[in-house]
């Protein structure tokens, strides 16, 4: 299945009116627009090691009982069995977010879209002021999504394009461009643009 994603950019960061398209198989979106809670399989390790650990404690307690009292199937090994398992369960859920662990079996909590979606009339609000030059205006709406999604990278760019283009502030805007960065992988396309970005503001002054 291919989805069609229309992405608004304006200058550097934006092109109107025209949207750019691009295509993508629907299992790998470039705006991740689903974010499932993802299988964390050292939660798997864990309760092996726990209980491979604990098995081995419990068969020689049950040997050392066989010793004393006389070998039994249920001393040695199901009694092992049932003690370790039932102590690792309650290691891994005391250790582990509940949500990860249920996200193991495909029941972790709902999903949700990215901000990219969640905030796309707004992203399209800021870059029509920005088209219009309307800078004042486009930072009040960005600083009110980034109260609502401070961890957005993509806010943090608009911001900094905001703050560079419209009121020349290179090194604030470099802040919101390193901001970008961190909250961002080296393969995502706000950190290339963060990292172009920032490099801008020093050529500029």
């Amino acid at each position: 299945m291919i989805c069609i994603i229309l992405e608004v950019r304006i200058g550097p960061h934006l092109q109107w009116p025209f949207p750019k398209i691009f295509f993508a198989k629907s299992n790998y979106l470039p705006w991740n627009i689903i974010s499932m809670p993802e299988r964390d399989l050292t939660i798997v390790g864990d309760f092996l090691r726990y209980t491979g650990l604990l098995f081995g404690l419990f068969c020689i307690i049950g040997t050392i009982h066989g010793l004393l009292k006389g070998f039994s199937f249920m001393a040695l090994l199901v009694n092992p069995f049932i003690y370790s398992v039932g102590i690792s369960l309650i290691v891994i859920v005391i250790s582990y977010d509940i949500n990860t662990i249920l996200g193991l079996v495909g029941l972790g909590k709902e999903q949700q879209l990215s901000p990219h979606i969640k905030y796309n009339k707004e992203i399209q609000e800021i870059g029509v002021l920005m088209g219009m030059a309307n800078f004042a205006s486009a930072l009040k709406k960005v600083d009110l999504l980034l109260r609502k999604e401070a961890s957005f990278a993509m806010a943090h760019n608009l911001r900094g394009e905001i703050l560079l283009q419209g009121f020349q502030q290179n090194r604030q805007a470099r802040d919101c461009f390193d901001r970008a960065i961190k909250l961002s992988k080296p393969e995502d396309e706000e950190y290339q643009l963060a990292m172009s970005l920032k490099a801008s503001t020093y050529n500029s002054g």
